[in-house]
C-alpha cells in the first residue's frame, strides 16, 4: 500500500526527472546549434568567393545593330528601318548540346513616316550548322506602335570570334521585317 507520503513526494520527484529531461534537451538543442553554427563558419569562405562575382557576366553580353525592310499589308509601300540591340549569352540555359539561349532587347525605327517605333524583348536559341554557319529563332514582346507578340528566325554566319552576322525574318502582329544585323561578343 502507498502511504500519503509517497503520493505527496511522487509530484516532486516527477518533477525534478521532467526538470532533469527538459535540461538535457535544451543541452541537446545548445550542441545542435552549435554544429550548424560551426558547419556554417567552415563554408563561409566558399560562400563569400561566390558572393564576390559579380551577378552577370561581362563576357557574356554582345551589341549589334542592324537595317531592315519592313512591310505592312495595305496600301503603304514598304520601308527600310533600323534597330540597336543588346543580349545576353543564357550558358545555364542550355535546352540540348549544341543549342544555346540568350536574351535580347533593344529599340527599332521601323521607318515609316508615322514615328513608328517600338521596343523589345525576345528569348533566342541558336545553334551551329556547318562550320561558320548557324541558325537561329526568338520569340518575345514588341511593345511600341506595333505592341504584341514577336516571331522570328534566321541564318547566322561568324566573320570572327567576335563578330557574327545575321539574316533573320521577323512577323509582330502587323509589321514583317527582313533584317540584316551584326552582333558583336564582348
Amino acid at each position: 500500500m502507498i502511504d500519503g507520503y509517497a503520493l505527496f513526494k511522487m509530484p516532486q520527484n516527477y518533477y525534478k526527472f521532467n526538470q532533469k529531461v527538459l535540461k538535457m534537451r535544451s543541452t541537446n538543442k545548445f550542441f545542435t546549434v552549435l554544429a550548424v553554427a560551426l558547419l556554417s563558419v567552415t563554408q563561409m569562405p566558399q560562400v563569400f568567393a561566390e558572393e564576390n562575382k559579380p551577378l552577370l557576366d561581362k563576357n557574356k553580353f554582345s551589341i549589334g545593330g542592324g537595317l531592315s525592310l519592313n512591310s505592312v499589308s495595305g496600301p503603304v509601300d514598304d520601308e527600310v528601318g533600323f534597330q540597336f540591340f543588346g543580349a545576353y549569352n543564357l550558358t545555364q540555359v542550355n535546352i540540348m548540346e549544341g543549342v544555346y539561349s540568350s536574351v535580347e532587347f533593344g529599340v527599332m525605327d521601323y521607318g515609316f513616316n508615322n514615328d513608328s517605333t517600338g521596343i523589345w524583348g525576345n528569348y533566342v536559341i541558336d545553334g551551329g550548322i556547318n562550320g561558320r554557319f548557324g541558325w537561329l529563332a526568338r520569340l518575345g514582346l514588341d511593345i511600341g506602335d506595333d505592341s504584341g507578340l514577336m516571331l522570328g528566325a534566321g541564318v547566322d554566319f561568324a566573320l570572327s570570334k567576335k563578330l557574327d552576322m545575321r539574316l533573320e525574318y521577323v512577323i509582330r502582329d502587323e509589321v514583317d521585317s527582313l533584317q540584316f544585323n551584326l552582333i558583336y561578343n564582348l
